[in-house]
């Protein structure tokens, strides 16, 4: 294992402490991480510093642009288990995000694990992927960070901060989640304080949220970790990055499955500890 240098140290501690304090940060906590090989080291020293235990991953697209010039296509973040709100049967979730910091809403297919994920003969695919899953659900991510420009200054400052997550949202399952192309054709619609904010689908998702979860899969092998029974992951964005903010409200509908309401509050000073 790397040793934890001063600038991983520091950059890791600045967003540690400011989640803990919900206090906004102006500026990123040090000089930005040229790879995200470097972030994820980041990533990896703020989860050593919290006590906050991972119940989960959001996965999220690298912008096309920058794509080859990282050498990645998606990032990754944890979700931490205070911050799982489930909805089986739709209803209304009270989520927190950092007030004066980035705060968004996205409609994802959101897959929960029976068991934990091991390679199978062909390592991490679509089989046994399906095998493991205890299903696919409707779902959001709840995207918030202390630094409210995190998302303009590229992946590896998302990737420092914890993938820019502040929860999820596990609403119905979804039918027919078993068949890839079945649950390709759900179509999914966010709403923001009452009005259509996006509509979208699985085909929004590169590959598929099963391309997501092949990716994550491998990534957490790399990082010495892996998807465990009850770990639930964020699949990516499928109707857009809506902003919000303290006081607003979301709802999620995926085909005919009950929707999910989102009421969006403000985390206050050591609540996220």
């Amino acid at each position: 294992m790397e040793p934890i240098d001063d600038v991983v140290e520091a950059i890791a501690r600045a967003f540690v402490e400011a989640r803990a304090a919900a206090q906004p940060l102006d500026r990123f906590p040090g000089e930005l991480p040229k790879t995200p090989a470097e972030a994820v080291r980041v990533q990896e020293r703020a989860l050593a510093l919290g006590d906050r235990r991972i119940a989960g991953w959001k996965v999220a697209m690298v912008r096309a642009d920058l794509r080859a010039p990282l050498g990645v296509e998606r990032l990754a973040g944890p979700i931490f288990s205070d911050a799982v709100h489930d909805l089986p049967a739709g209803g209304v979730a009270r989520v927190r995000v950092y007030d004066r910091g980035f705060a968004a809403l996205e409609a994802e297919f959101v897959a929960r694990f029976a068991r934990d994920l091991e390679p199978g003969p062909n390592g991490f695919d679509d089989a046994t992927i399906l095998a493991a899953l205890e299903g696919i659900h409707a779902g959001a991510e709840v995207a918030s960070s202390p630094l409210a420009i995190l998302n303009d200054l590229g992946p590896t400052a998302v990737i420092c901060d914890h993938g820019n997550n502040a929860g999820v949202v596990v609403g119905p399952v979804l039918p027919g989640w078993r068949d890839p192309a079945g649950f390709a054709a759900t179509p999914s619609r966010m709403f923001v304080d009452g009005a259509i904010a996006g509509d979208g689908g699985a085909a929004s998702v590169p590959g598929g949220p099963l391309a997501s979860l092949r990716w994550l899969a491998g990534h957490l092998e790399e990082r010495g970790r892996r998807l465990c029974a009850g770990d639930v992951v964020a699949t990516g964005m499928t109707t857009g990055i809506h902003l919000v903010r303290p006081g607003s409200t979301g709802r999620i509908v995926f085909g005919e499955v009950a929707p999910c309401d989102i009421a969006v509050t403000a985390f206050s000073g050591r609540e996220t500890t």
